[in-house]
């Protein structure tokens, strides 16, 4: 109905830009007086769930207002706007189902650019409310439209409070699964994943919580999948962003942490996104927490003919430009009005590398800080630059948050919390679910147990192995019914463990795997058949879909099996096992 439908406000883009490195989202390029009106609205306020944005700038035509774009020199001209006159009518017809309103905010040049759409409606049936006159009147109609819109205040993030244990943060890729997948007839519930109902892998053990917040990489900005993910600029996702608390469903007593993910551009020589960008996106999409633009001063890059060893000389670079980036990031921070809580991310290859810079990013102003680069080390490695940052933080007036960025080191987290490690992030739990031939299920009884491997056949690398075999595709739908089946039947105890083996390793066999990895992962499917370890298992995931949970075969099996074991994770952390 037109009266869930939203409004389409389209702003003049302004001669007045900040001056950025790289693009940011338009919105926050133009400086102009209806951007400062906005901007400041959107400090008070939540973004309304029937505001979009577009801007017609005179250099790209009508965009949303998240599409990134970087500083040009085009001013709009009558020419100009004849020019764009059929890139601006097919932006609006692409966009009108979604909206039933078009508020104007333009310049007299701009406006012609829109002519085109507006003589012939452009087939959109919008009601158009062109807002002409002096700009302090356009202003004023450009605050009326958003405070009618909405006015769900924008409070501050709660700070992070140290607890009796460090705080859990689960990293996210698009880990959403299916809520009504059949897992009888293996099949989605709906084709559409558009129109399924679909949950992050957080919310399936409602009402327990499994981590304290959810950690969103930057680096899903250059990939097509997640809360952040590349949008082309026709998009219609590029007028208004989706809100990362409301993305998750989190709770009021979890936190959205925003981070770089610099490990993806490890091999450029600077970060591949700008401190004014990472900023932006933090801000817009209302994260509570975001941390510096960081790189990292690895030992080795992997490159494409093999590996290059890093200088002494290029891995204090890399130290330098995080510790500058993080410097401007908490300026601009400043300047712009930004309310997520700002982390500092520091890097070092030595643990006196990492110590001395801990009292610089006190005085710029740091009250929580990142320990980055500690992934590929060794827990002996990690314990040392962790013990000097601790130190170094003690000599400090007020000791600093601080957060070890993506490790968990189950053998080092009785000491992390005598050195005053405040949180951690780790997909280890989760990722283990798929990325282990052993160690797939974490039981109740605190034991790793391998997952049963029912590969789809519809999967490519699994049909080529298969076919492999020599076996046809009937013969091998067949013996993948028949391995589920009788899982199934184990599950309901009408068919004995012996049978059900027999079953699932007719299928199994046939992946032309070493003859030894295969005769160690049948007894380990023994055992984890005959522990029926699922059965002793409280949550929520394990209750609903039974055998399934220790199936290995697709995300709505092994997401959910990931989801169970970064619940025992979380368990963990709270008992301070």
């Amino acid at each position: 109905m037109v009266s869930a439908r939203k409004q389409l406000v389209i702003l003049g883009c302004s001669a007045t830009k900040r001056v950025v490195s790289g693009s940011v989202p338009a919105i926050y390029l133009y400086d102009g007086p209806a951007f400062r009106v906005l901007r400041t609205y959107l400090r008070t306020y939540q973004w309304p769930k029937k505001l979009s944005v577009g801007i017609l700038s005179a250099k790209h035509g009508l965009i949303g207002a998240l599409c990134p774009i970087s500083n040009y020199d085009v001013r709009m001209s009558p020419q100009r706007a004849v020019e764009l006159s059929s890139q601006v009518v097919r932006m609006l017809r692409k966009w009108r189902v979604q909206h039933a309103e078009l508020v104007l905010i333009l310049g007299k040049d701009y406006v012609r650019a829109l002519d085109g759409a507006l003589n012939h409606n452009c087939g959109t049936c919008l009601k158009v409310r062109l807002v002409d006159g002096p700009i302090g009147k356009k202003l004023a109609a450009l605050k009326l439209v958003l405070l009618e819109l909405g006015q769900d205040e924008r409070h501050a993030p709660r700070q992070l409070k140290p607890l009796n244990r460090p705080l859990y943060f689960l990293p996210d890729w698009d880990d959403f699964v299916d809520l009504d997948f059949d897992f009888q007839t293996d099949s989605f519930s709906v084709s559409d994943r558009h129109r399924r109902r679909e949950r992050h892998i957080s919310q399936l053990t409602h009402p327990r919580k499994l981590c304290d917040g959810i950690l969103v990489s930057l680096a899903q900005h250059m990939t097509s999948k997640g809360l952040l993910k590349k949008l082309a600029p026709d998009d219609g996702q590029t007028l208004a962003p989706p809100l990362v608390r409301e993305h998750f469903r989190l709770r009021p007593d979890q936190w959205a942490f925003g981070d770089c993910g610099a490990f993806s551009y490890v091999a450029e020589e600077r970060p591949s996104i700008t401190i004014e960008h990472a900023l932006a996106l933090y801000d817009i999409h209302g994260f509570d927490l975001g941390a510096s633009v960081d790189h990292i001063p690895v030992k080795d890059l992997r490159t494409v003919d093999g590996k290059r060893r890093l200088t002494r000389t290029e891995q204090l670079a890399r130290i330098r430009i995080t510790r500058e980036n993080a410097d401007r990031f908490l300026r601009l921070h400043r300047e712009w009005g930004a309310r997520f809580i700002p982390l500092g991310v520091i890097q070092g290859v030595t643990p006196d590398d990492y110590a001395r810079q801990v009292g610089d990013y006190a005085d710029m102003g740091y009250e929580y800080l990142g320990i980055g680069g500690l992934v590929p080390r060794s827990d002996a490695e990690v314990l040392e630059i962790v013990q000097a940052v601790a130190q170094a933080a003690r000599r400090l007036r007020r000791e600093p948050w601080i957060h070890l960025l993506g490790i968990f080191r189950p053998k080092l987290q009785a000491i992390f919390r005598q050195l005053g490690v405040a949180s951690f992030d780790s997909a280890s739990y989760f990722r283990k679910a798929w990325l282990r031939s052993d160690q797939n299920y974490l039981g109740v009884d605190g034991k790793w147990y391998a997952a049963i491997r029912v590969p789809p056949l519809d999967d490519p690398r699994t049909r080529r192995r298969l076919e492999a075999a020599g076996e046809t595709e009937d013969h091998l739908r067949q013996l993948e019914k028949e391995a589920l089946r009788a899982l199934h039947a184990y599950d309901r105890r009408a068919l004995s463990l012996e049978r059900t083996l027999d079953a699932v390793l007719a299928y199994d066999l046939l992946l032309l795997r070493a003859h030894s990895d295969t005769g160690t992962l049948a007894t380990k499917y023994r055992e984890t058949l005959a522990s029926r370890i699922w059965e002793r298992c409280p949550c929520r995931i394990c209750r609903d879909i039974g055998i399934d949970v220790v199936v290995f075969r697709g995300v709505n099996r092994n997401k959910r099996r990931g989801a169970h074991n970064t619940l025992m994770l979380y368990q963990i952390v709270r008992l301070g096992k």
